[in-house]
């Protein structure tokens, strides 16, 4: 037993599982104080249409930060622009000043100084990409009905201060018209069902796969190796390189499994909305399992007994600089940097483009396609690398083994004619 003590291996578990909870600790902790700041540069849209002046009015007024979060507004002269905007997943929100706004706010203050009770209420339009996040798609929502409330008791105050003016009574239903003159209506422009999950689907989806991805590469290398140690005892081992060829071949497989596994639960048992096929989400799921196992296998093949030490942060980084559960915006700056470093925020952008937005390449497909596939490239490319390396070491070990057992009887030979 004190001999154990005395071996430096035996204390690799202790030493490297202790670093890598350090590790842990300064990937979680930044992450979740920064849950709580306010999101910056949250991008909206405001399309005013109006020919009067009270739209112009209401531009001027706008906020660029509210409860600590700020935004970026951007202008747009149609309607079916921001429309088009926001099912790109280019904005969160929009603000929607129609034509005829000044006008009906016009006939509104013709009617209540007229008494007439036929007067109806200016509206104005706000537009909500709802499949941003539930957190982003509130905060849009928050600061668009602000607007529109504040637009609306600006209005209210001039007309109470011409009706007192003129000394002008009013019915129940006027002083309620005068109360609000302007209302708002509200619209989700993808149209998803109100059960989202928050948002979190393409996020937990793309977190299976890389999960699958590290536990996958290391289980099947630590298995296959224990299952050829017991062919070795038979006399019918594999070489190193037929054993790596296994290895992808067990890991197409995988990927295979989990990703059937994954839609089957994700759209059959709980039946989360999505707005492409599934012959389009079940391939690209396919895709990003097959390549973080890629990625894992490439890692664990360059760092040999050092690759969980790899790994291990790698797979943590980026799960929390996906995107995901927390606007990256609000991250810190060394986990915004992995965001474009790492392929899981591209498959999340990839994912909630097909999930949400009709799987539209603007919407963020096209760039998760074009990062995926580099990153599946180069991790392949590795792994190839290794198994040519590994084929011709086996044959050049095949080779000397056979020059030495042809030198034997040669030289046995020799020996009994002296």
């Amino acid at each position: 037993m004190k001999q154990l003590f005395k071996l430096r291996s035996a204390w690799f578990p202790v030493w490297l599982i202790t670093l890598l909870m350090l590790i842990m600790i300064s990937v979680y902790l930044p992450v979740f104080s920064g849950a709580n700041k306010n999101v910056p540069n949250v991008p909206l849209i405001f399309v005013n249409q109006d020919q009067g002046t009270v739209g112009a009015s209401i531009l001027m007024k706008l906020k660029e930060k509210q409860n600590g979060n700020s935004f970026n507004w951007k202008a747009a002269d149609k309607e079916k622009k921001a429309l088009n905007q926001l099912k790109n997943n280019q904005a969160h929100g929009a603000l929607i000043i129609p034509a005829n706004f000044s006008k009906e706010i016009s006939e509104v203050q013709k009617s209540l100084l007229s008494g007439k009770e036929t007067g109806k209420p200016a509206t104005l339009k706000i537009l909500l990409n709802e499949g941003i996040g539930q957190s982003s798609s509130m905060i849009a929502s928050n600061v668009l009905q602000l607007v529109a409330a504040s637009t609306n008791q600006e209005v209210s105050g001039e007309i109470k201060i011409i009706l007192n003016q003129k000394g002008i009574s009013l019915s129940p239903e006027n002083a309620s018209l005068m109360d609000n003159p302007v209302q708002f209506k509200t619209e989700n422009v993808l149209g998803l069902p109100d059960n989202l999950n928050k948002g979190m689907t393409p996020f937990v989806m793309v977190i299976i796969s890389s999960i699958t991805g590290m536990m996958g590469a290391n289980m099947i290398r630590g298995y296959l190796r224990k299952a050829n140690g017991d062919l070795e005892n038979n006399d019918s081992s594999l070489s190193y390189t037929k054993i790596l060829k296994a290895e992808m071949i067990f890991s197409i497989i995988l990927a295979f499994g989990v990703s059937s596994v994954s839609q089957i639960g994700v759209f059959g048992f709980f039946g989360s909305s999505h707005t492409s096929s599934i012959f389009l989400i079940y391939p690209f799921s396919f895709f990003c399992c097959l390549t973080m196992i890629s990625l894992f296998k490439s890692l664990s093949l360059i760092f040999g007994g050092w690759g969980m030490l790899v790994m291990f942060p790698i797979n943590i980084m980026g799960i929390f600089s996906s995107g995901g559960p927390i606007p990256l915006s609000t991250l810190p700056i060394v986990h915004r940097i992995f965001s474009y470093i790492l392929p899981t925020k591209y498959m999340v952008d990839g994912m909630r483009a097909l999930l949400y937005y009709n799987g539209r390449m603007q919407a963020g497909l096209g760039t998760a396609l074009f990062a995926i596939s580099v990153y599946f490239i180069v991790t392949l490319a590795i792994i190839i690398a290794f198994i040519v390396y590994s084929s011709n070491r086996d044959r050049n070990n095949a080779s000397e083994e056979e020059e030495e057992n042809m030198q034997v009887p040669i030289d046995s030979e020799i020996h009994v004619k002296k």
